[in-house]
């Protein structure tokens, strides 16, 4: 861990991958349940307060995240799970907790002041994409739709 950075913690980055979860099996994509299990989350605050968001999962998750043309003529629908995530965390106040603990660990590492600069700014949240198990020729980089 960087000397800067706030890594959300691990009951929270729980409920965030349990909210995922119930996404893909309310969308159907659970198969026999391959992607459902794959699905990690990893979360992070760097000092400058956006809030970056690591989806590991099967490499078909952004497929089926940002919907594809296949190469037999066939077409994924994307299911906007990312979108679909970040709307549920932001009604369960996941979004807002995590904030909470960035802050309470800001005041703990940096003066008053300096804070208040820092939780001005505008925030935001990015996510990226790490692909379990991809096929050889998978390019990996694309970003996720949100």
């Amino acid at each position: 861990m960087a000397a800067g950075e706030f890594m959300v913690k691990y009951p929270t980055r729980r409920r965030m991958a349990n909210i995922l979860k119930r996404i893909i099996m309310k969308e159907g994509l659970y198969q026999e349940g391959t992607l459902v299990d794959s699905v990690r989350i990893n979360a992070k605050v760097p000092a400058l307060g956006n809030l970056e968001i690591q989806i590991v999962a099967m490499y078909y998750f952004i497929f089926l995240n940002n919907g594809a043309f296949l190469w037999n003529g066939g077409v994924i629908p994307p299911f906007e799970l990312v979108k679909q995530f970040q709307d549920e965390m932001d009604s369960q106040g996941i979004t807002a907790e995590i904030y909470s603990q960035y802050t309470e660990w800001l005041t703990k590492k940096y003066p008053l002041l300096q804070v208040a600069r820092i939780l001005e700014s505008n925030r935001s949240i990015n996510y990226s994409f790490a692909p379990i198990d991809p096929p050889a020729g998978f390019v990996e980089g694309y970003p996720l739709t949100v």
